[in-house]
C-alpha cells in the first residue's frame, strides 16, 4: 500500500495538467483523506517534502523530494526504485524494535533480516523446534500461573529446577536419549571443542543448536543436520 500510494503521486506530479486524474487529484488536494495518507506514508520513509506553485494551478502543491531536495529531475522508474529501497529499510527496522522489544525473540536478535524458515513443514518435530526458537514451549517456567501443580520446577527428573527450554534441551534426566543424539550431530559436524567453547555462552549454545547461529552455518553447514536432529 505504501509504494502504490506514493509510486501514484509521483506519477501524478509528472503528469501535464490536461490529465483529468491531475485534474481530479488538484481538486481535492486541500486537507483530503488521500492527502494525509500520502504525506504519512512519505514521512514513515523519510521523504520530504516541497510546497510549490505551478502556473495555472488554483492552489499550491507538494512534491516528494529524496534526501538532500533531490527528485526533481527524477523520472518515475528512478522514483519506484528509491521507494522500493526505503520501504525495504523502513520494515526492516521496524521489524527489528519488534524483536528487540520481546524476550521471548532474544535468540533471533543477531538476524539482520527476517527469511522464509525451510524446516517447518508442519510436522510435531517442525511445531517444537519454532516453539523451542522462540522461547514459546509450554514449559512449567512459563506456566506455572495456571498449570496444575503451579509450580515453576521440572516434573520430569529430581532435580529440583526450574523447568525452563533450556532446562529440558541441556540437562532433563528424561530426555536423555535423544539428547545424546542431538550431541552425537553436534561433535560429528562442528567438533566437541567447539560445542564447549559454546556451553559457556550466555545461551548455553542455545542459538548454535536450534540452528539460528551464522558461524555454525558458515563454518560447518550444518544447519539442516542440526535441525533434523533437533526435530528428532
Amino acid at each position: 500500500m505504501v509504494k502504490a500510494v506514493l509510486n501514484y503521486k509521483v506519477r501524478i506530479e509528472r503528469m501535464e495538467n490536461k490529465r483529468w486524474v491531475e485534474r481530479i487529484f488538484e481538486w481535492n488536494l486541500s486537507e483530503s483523506l488521500w492527502e494525509i495518507i500520502c504525506w504519512g506514508h512519505a514521512r514513515k520513509l523519510k521523504i520530504q517534502k516541497t510546497v510549490c506553485v505551478r502556473i495555472g494551478r488554483t492552489m499550491d502543491d507538494w512534491l516528494l523530494r529524496g534526501h538532500g531536495g533531490k527528485g526533481m529531475e527524477w523520472d518515475c522508474d528512478k522514483w519506484k526504485k528509491e521507494i522500493e529501497k526505503l520501504t525495504k529499510e523502513y520494515g526492516l527496522n521496524k521489524w527489528k524494535l519488534s524483536v528487540n522489544r520481546k524476550t521471548t525473540l532474544i535468540w533471533y536478535v543477531s538476524e539482520n533480516v527476517p527469511r522464509f524458515e525451510m524446516f517447518y513443514d508442519r510436522s510435531l518435530g517442525s511445531q517444537l523446534l519454532f516453539a523451542i526458537r522462540c522461547k514459546a514451549l509450554s514449559v512449567n517456567r512459563r506456566t506455572w500461573r495456571w498449570n496444575e501443580g503451579n509450580t515453576r520446577l521440572c516434573l520430569q527428573c529430581n532435580r529440583g529446577v526450574e523447568e525452563t527450554v533450556e532446562h529440558l534441551v541441556l540437562e532433563c534426566s528424561k530426555y536423555e536419549h535423544e539428547r545424546k543424539s542431538l550431541m552425537d550431530v553436534v561433535h560429528e559436524q562442528c567438533g566437541e571443542n567447539k560445542w564447549n567453547a559454546r556451553c559457556v555462552e550466555e545461551d548455553s549454545g542455545m542459538r548454535y543448536l536450534v540452528g539460528l547461529d551464522e558461524e555454525c552455518n558458515m563454518t560447518c553447514g550444518c544447519n539442516g543436520r542440526f535441525l533434523s536432529a533437533c526435530m528428532e
